[in-house]
């Protein structure tokens, strides 16, 4: 049995096209300046979209990168401590300070969103 489309069954198409023409009579025409004024609005808000993801991504990466700096610098400085070797001890030193950077890095990301200024 084919499913029919009665306005019984779709109460939202019973507006018809003067339905329409009589709701859109109601409504305030906009005039260029309103028009110009709600097109800069709409593009700035789209600039603003991705301000925000390009931010969120930063802070997204400069996340990763840092605990993978630490994840790795810790273990490289203990086990570097255990063996003597003074170069694997500087490459520790400095993967753990690079980390520490990009923390901080993070840190001011979060308390400067670009949107606040």
């Amino acid at each position: 049995m084919a499913a029919s489309t009665s306005p019984e069954q779709h109460p939202q198409e019973r507006l018809t096209e003067g339905a329409f023409q009589r709701i859109a009579g109601y409504l305030p025409v906009p005039d260029a300046a309103e028009e110009r004024k709600l097109l800069e609005i709409r593009e700035r808000l789209e600039k603003e979209s991705s301000v925000r993801t390009h931010y969120y991504v930063k802070i997204a990466v400069s996340s990763f990168l840092c605990m993978l700096l630490l994840v790795i610098g810790v273990p490289v400085f203990v086990m570097s401590r255990i063996t003597g070797s003074i170069s694997y001890t500087a490459l520790g030193v400095v993967l753990v300070g690079f980390g520490l950077v990009l923390a901080v890095a993070v840190i001011v990301l979060l308390f400067r969103p670009p949107w606040r200024k």
